[in-house]
């Protein structure tokens, strides 16, 4: 027993990988509500292990010529920050730069990847199904008191994030089958959408009606327009009638009123006035150093200087509220330019590939993926928290795995 478990660490022989892939792909993609910053270490240490016997040859790269691209995007990603803290070295610099190591081992996770495809799908979509519903019930149990939950995400954004992304999985897996059991995904994908809109993270609010358009585009025929159309215009309705009854979207649209009210009389102290500040503090920032930036972290330094300095206070958080922003301060055009590359290249890997059934749904979940993340770094944070990276590295690779799966080892070979 001893020996087996060293050789799984060791000598893998990499057989019999289906139970640890369905694992590795559910828990990462789909338990984040409910296991938190668990996923991140999950997806780290299959991270490091891959890419371990992927360096010593002992796991075979087996992505196709596209695949490849996708991963030499993430070093890319890696790469920009790490030329920006040797331009501009500090301590939290050198931190930033650690936690970035994950994406070096997008290869390996991939690399390890052996199951079925069609298999892996089901059995994320089952997870993603239950997810929700445990999570609503430990939200009704535990957590009914508060305002803007987070369960185990640990903040409401990060919890809207991974909600959201269920919420995708459950879309595509009703449309995609259109039958009966497409009522069940559609409950969960509601109750995960309620989670979304409970979070009070305003920014994810649009993915619950941009993801069923992503849906019947890519899943579409004429048999599902006939049934979605007006299928689809009674769930608005519903959709719309719910959010008029919530009180966290009429506490969340006063903010947004009582804020943009305050700016117009000349307030900035609100958190829509804050961000308005940040972004101009940023946009002189970076026009002060646009090649490299500042360095991984020190940027909260210089905001917070630079809007004492226009506004008589300093204004700090651990990023600019928005994504494209906050990777030009942290290493200028060259990060701006890795961050754009992190997430055009799955895309247009994706959208060139000759797609099967099962192609056509990764590539749905990989652009909803993506809004997601979009949506999320348009006015917060994208990627640079350690679940929102680690759940992205294993949502590339879930996706890109269903367009793509494996390449075949050559002649010879004795590699999976």
């Amino acid at each position: 027993m001893g020996q087996s478990f060293l050789d799984f660490w060791i000598r893998p022989r990499f057989r019999n990988y289906d139970l640890t892939n369905m694992v590795f792909y559910s828990v990462a993609l789909c338990m984040g509500v409910l296991t938190g910053s668990l996923v991140s270490v999950f997806v780290i240490s299959t991270a490091v292990y891959s890419t371990v016997h992927l360096a010593t040859g002992r796991l075979r790269w087996a992505g196709p010529k596209p695949v490849k691209t996708v991963a030499l995007a993430f070093v890319l990603f890696f790469g920009a920050d790490a030329v920006a803290f040797l331009a501009n070295p500090s301590w939290i610099s050198l931190d930033e730069v650690t936690e970035n190591f994950p994406f070096l081992g997008f290869a390996g996770v991939y690399s390890i990847t052996f199951i079925d495809r069609l298999k892996l799908l089901r059995t994320v979509e089952i997870v993603a199904f239950a997810v929700p519903l445990v999570a609503l019930a430990v939200l009704l149990f535990w957590f009914n008191q508060e305002s803007r939950p987070a369960l185990a995400a640990g903040n409401p954004s990060v919890l809207a994030l991974l909600a959201a992304l269920i919420y995708v999985i459950n879309i595509g897996s009703a449309l995609r089958r259109m039958n009966r059991a497409s009522a069940g995904f559609l409950l969960a994908a509601l109750v995960a959408a309620y989670l979304v809109i409970l979070s009070g993270t305003r920014a994810i609010w649009p993915i619950l009606a941009i993801a069923p358009l992503v849906g019947l585009v890519c899943f579409g025929s004429r048999k599902m327009m006939r049934w979605s159309i007006p299928s689809g215009i009674a769930a608005l309705c519903m959709v719309i009638l719910g959010l008029s009854m919530s009180t966290t979207v009429q506490t969340r649209v006063q903010a947004l009123t009582t804020d943009v009210h305050a700016i117009t009389s000349g307030d900035y102290s609100g958190a829509i006035g804050q961000r308005i500040q940040i972004y101009r503090a940023g946009y002189e920032l970076f026009f002060q150093r646009p090649l490299l930036g500042y360095g991984p972290g020190n940027e909260r330094e210089e905001i917070a200087r630079r809007t004492a300095e226009i506004y008589g206070a300093p204004i700090a958080y651990s990023h600019a509220h928005n994504a494209l922003l906050t990777s030009a301060l942290r290493s200028g055009v060259l990060g701006a330019l890795a961050l754009i590359a992190v997430f055009a290249t799955p895309f247009v890997t994706a959208i060139r590939a000759r797609k099967d059934e099962t192609g056509w749904t990764g590539f749905y979940l990989l652009t909803g993926l993506q809004l997601v993340y979009i949506c999320s770094g348009a006015v917060g944070l994208s990627l640079g928290h350690d679940i929102h990276d680690s759940v992205y590295i294993a949502g590339i690779c879930f996706s890109l795995y269903l367009v793509f799966g494996r390449t075949r080892a050559a002649e010879g070979d004795p590699r999976r």
